[in-house]
């Protein structure tokens, strides 16, 4: 049975042995409907659209398509990256405005010897950490929940804290699942410990950054610009400041896609739904 807008879901999940979801929120009242659902299914990486807390009082397993797209959100970290280090979009910009003039690109790093400290050292992060390695930079993760085997693996330095990580890095790149517990993980005081001369990216969810406060930063200059590929609020208004800040460079939460990832969504998801039916 499909369903594409909240009232038929309420009809579609009765009698369900699994609810795969892709669009339509999972709230409370939704999986009060479930009289004998197993698990849900998401496409993708992040629960938020589940209220994961109902599904599990009600003895409903929660899983996602894990792995996916995993590279492509890296290779786009890994561009806003580069790019923030280039300043390829603001020599674009001059260029079709008529301006040759290199001086005002400056300062640029080299990248070689530089740090990138990456929060969150899954799939994603270990992913950006080979392709950041092969730039020459040096890349250092604060990730509390990662195992000992996979910093030697990967040849990445763990920081013991994420104040540490902060203060040491010319580029920081969050991704991290949103939860609870990493809403608004990076804010004001996060900020204010970073480099005057670092960038931040952001390719996981708007919502682990307070925006109000990044905006304030980079008004501020206290930091050197920002790649965001997500935002608090999505579609992000047209009015936002972040957009017409010539250090930010902002992509509309499309770090996953290829031609590869939608098929692998359906997939693994599938996949996932049909061992839960297996009692796997």
């Amino acid at each position: 049975v499909t369903a594409e807008r909240p009232e038929e879901a309420l009809l579609a999940v009765n009698g369900a042995d699994v609810v795969m979801s892709a669009g339509v929120p999972v709230d409370a009242t939704l999986i009060a409907a479930m009289d004998r659902a197993q698990s849900i299914a998401i496409f993708g990486h992040g629960f938020e659209s589940v209220d994961v807390n109902a599904a599990t009082r009600a003895g409903i397993m929660v899983t996602n398509a894990a792995y996916i797209c995993n590279q492509e959100v890296a290779n786009h970290c890994a561009a806003m990256i580069l790019a923030l280090n280039r300043k390829l979009v603001q020599a674009d910009r001059a260029m079709r405005e008529g301006t040759w003039d290199r001086p005002s690109l400056r300062p640029i790093g080299q990248l070689d010897g530089e740090v990138a400290g990456l929060i969150g050292f899954g799939a994603i992060g270990r992913s950006l950490a080979r392709r950041l390695n092969a730039f020459g930079l040096s890349v250092h993760a604060y990730d509390p929940y990662t195992d000992d085997w996979a910093w030697r693996e990967y040849g990445v330095t763990r920081s013991s804290s994420l104040e540490k990580l902060l203060a040491l890095s010319d580029y920081v790149s969050i991704q991290v699942p949103f939860n609870d517990q990493t809403h608004h993980m990076i804010g004001e005081s996060q900020f204010r410990v970073m480099k005057k001369s670092a960038y931040f990216v952001n390719c996981c969810r708007g919502g682990v950054v307070d925006e109000a406060a990044l905006i304030k930063i980079l008004k501020q200059n206290l930091i050197a610009g920002a790649g965001l590929d997500v935002f608090e609020q999505e579609p992000t208004p047209p009015d936002n400041p972040l957009l017409r800040m010539d250090n930010v460079i902002a992509t509309p939460h499309a770090g996953g896609e290829s031609t590869a990832s939608g098929p692998d969504s359906n997939k693994v998801a599938s996949e996932q739904a049909a061992a839960v039916l297996r009692g796997q």
